[in-house]
């Protein structure tokens, strides 16, 4: 797309993603598990059957198969892809039916997330191209 106001790199992965409106009090707030169509170092693009609008922020846990060979320090050491994810709070940041009032492609920015994940994901992304 000529519009496309994207400048980090997309990776085609189905990871799978657990979401909750990020309000307090947090934990009475419902969790959605739902598939990442694409993510980069910026955000993700998620496949979701729960309407959200532009604006609305989430807690997101991102599970990734590796993700800690990624990671700097001691996390390396850990070689089993059991419970391996990342966290961050993000903004919808845009919404699009797949199939109206069942189905939303659901667009998020991270507003959130920490430094050494974030690099994790960047290495990973940059390995995985």
């Amino acid at each position: 797309m000529s519009d496309d106001k994207r400048k980090d790199c997309r990776l085609e992965k189905n990871f799978r993603v657990e979401i909750r409106e990020f309000r307090f009090p947090l934990a009475k707030q419902p969790s959605y598990e739902v598939t990442c169509a694409d993510i980069s170092a910026g955000g993700l693009l998620l496949e979701c059957r729960k309407k959200f609008e532009a604006g609305d922020k989430l807690q997101v846990k991102i599970f990734i198969p590796s993700l800690n060979k990624y990671h700097p320090g001691f996390f390396k050491v850990f070689e089993s892809d059991a419970g391996q994810f990342l966290q961050a709070i993000a903004e919808v940041v845009r919404v699009d039916d797949v199939v109206p009032f069942t189905s939303w492609h659901i667009g998020i920015r991270f507003l959130d997330i920490d430094h050494d994940d974030w690099n994790a994901l960047r290495n990973f992304i940059a390995k995985a191209h």
